[in-house]
């Protein structure tokens, strides 16, 4: 038998075709759509990216001394480059997008996400000294979050905080002294009158002062002379050396134009905040009786901080006058609680009240001889702190070091206040006048010596308000159609696919 032989024939309508043709347009128009989000998931990719790039070229010498990220966006001059940030943030998202590809036989596997970058351009940034400083805090704090736990800050903050009722105290102890001399001053002008009177009916030119028992000392008197002398005279441990560097206050922050951002701030003042930023100025600023550091403009720096004064001798002397202050506030408080020294200050009152003929003003005159004694102990208390010793916050009967008899001769002499161990050091006092000045002064001071270290140091001219800690940007990328161009017979026209996003980054932790 034969096989009859036959040929298959096969054949395709204009329907099914054009039903292919539409089926394929759709499936490529999907992945044209997909193509499409995930290029605008690469862009934000690429986005963050060059801003992580940029942020990396933080002044890596100002982050070994103080722990800080600062973007010099100066680039050693005193304006903002702005045109070498655009540039670089171009120049990485476009080596990033057409990276290098080596020889390989993975070399010609096709990149679905081929884009590129036409445009960067920087429309906001943050610097150091805007908003008196706040970012530049708000840094300063975040380095020293992984040190101080909130409960260890919680200690030093009640510390802290008794500062401003031992001012208000040193207040009213400055009060009570001067009202006191007004009273006994206006009752020995009315006896010379007095005594001029009986004396003689001719106008004399000169007054004559009252008796008085030669036994009862004024401690106001005592006071009153020694105030208007040198006061590093008066309280430098003998032998003690005053460091004698000075700066030029004109190109300090405070007394210059600054630069400015435009990038909003949400102020944080929390005591938190406040404690850290002050262990941070303690970490990394020197002051008097340390040796730790060197090579600052100023010896004093945390003195700097405090007084803002040109020379290191002018800040020391400002100090110490507030470390009087606080430490006279705080006897002051501790009189007013001892009956035993009450009684004592208001016998001695009730003696000068009566020379001078005026006995109902004992009680008032009792407050001005409390103040004097408060004073005079201040005197003693910063002696030992300057010394290296420890004076306690508040005293007691027993580490109580001057008597109401003979405090000029405690004044004139080089007697020191007893030393407690528990008490706290130059150092911490120091922190707690800190505690007490405006945040702008602290912030802008604390830079500024950071800005003369830095010419010390490495030679170039260092400005904190060209230092950038906040970033935002524009940034434009294109991409050429791959899946939808095989759809129709010819490009379509704007063929390219744009996007126009915009990228923010700081060196806060969120």
């Amino acid at each position: 038998m034969c096989k009859e032989k036959t040929t298959l024939r096969g054949s395709i309508t204009v329907f099914a075709s054009l039903s292919l043709l539409l089926v394929a347009s759709f499936l490529l128009v999907l992945l044209e759509a997909a193509r499409v989000k995930g290029l605008d998931a690469y862009s934000l990719m690429q986005r963050v990216n060059a801003m992580e790039s940029v942020f990396s070229e933080y002044d890596r010498q100002l982050f070994e001394q103080y722990g800080v990220f600062l973007l010099d966006a100066g680039y050693g001059e005193q304006t903002l480059q702005f045109s070498q940030i655009n540039g670089r943030l171009q120049s990485v998202s476009q080596k990033n997008l057409r990276p290098v590809v080596p020889k390989t036989l993975w070399k010609n596997i096709q990149n679905f996400y081929q884009m590129d970058v036409t445009d960067a351009t920087v429309t906001g940034y943050l610097l150091a000294t805007d908003y008196d400083g706040a970012p530049f805090r708000r840094m300063a704090v975040e380095s020293m979050k992984a040190g101080y736990p909130a409960e260890l800050a919680q200690k030093l903050y009640d510390g802290l905080q008794s500062s401003d009722y031992a001012m208000a105290q040193a207040k009213q102890s400055r009060s009570a002294m001067n009202q006191a001399q007004e009273n006994i001053e206006i009752a020995k002008e009315e006896q010379a009158r007095t005594a001029a009177e009986k004396n003689s009916q001719e106008t004399q030119e000169t007054k004559e002062e009252p008796t008085v028992d030669a036994s009862v000392e004024n401690p106001m008197d005592v006071v009153k002379a020694v105030q208007e002398t040198d006061i590093l005279t008066l309280v430098m441990p003998s032998g003690s050396h005053i460091s004698t560097k000075s700066i030029q206050g004109k190109q300090m922050l405070e007394h210059r134009s600054l630069l400015q951002g435009n990038e909003p701030w949400q102020a944080s003042g929390s005591w938190y905040e406040k404690v850290l930023y002050h262990r941070f100025l303690q970490t990394h600023f020197s002051c008097y009786g340390t040796n730790e550091f060197s090579g600052g403009a100023l010896d004093y720096e945390l003195e700097y901080i405090q007084a803002g004064k040109h020379t290191d001798r002018e800040n020391l002397k400002y100090v110490v006058q507030q470390l009087l202050l606080l430490r006279e506030g705080a006897n002051f408080m501790y009189l007013q609680t001892d009956a035993a020294k009450r009684q004592e200050a208001y016998a001695m009152a009730t003696a000068l009240a009566s020379a001078f003929g005026i006995a109902p003003a004992a009680g008032l005159i009792a407050q001005g001889i409390l103040a004097a004694w408060a004073y005079t102990e201040s005197i003693l208390d910063v002696r030992t702190l300057l010394a290296g010793g420890k004076i306690a916050w508040l005293k007691t009967a027993e580490s109580w070091s001057s008597s109401l008899s003979g405090l000029g001769g405690l004044l004139a002499g080089s007697a020191q206040a007893k030393e407690q161990a528990s008490g706290e050091d130059y150092q911490g006092y120091l922190q707690k006048l800190l505690y007490l000045k405006a945040e702008r002064a602290l912030n802008y001071r604390a830079m500024d010596l950071m800005e003369l270290r830095a010419g010390i140091n490495r030679g170039d001219e260092l400005r904190m308000d060209t230092m950038i800690l906040a970033l935002r940007a524009d940034f434009c990328y294109v991409s050429d159609p791959l899946f939808s161009e095989m759809v129709t017979t010819q490009r379509l026209p704007e063929g390219q696919w744009e996007f126009s996003e915009t990228a923010y980054y700081s060196y806060f932790s969120e």
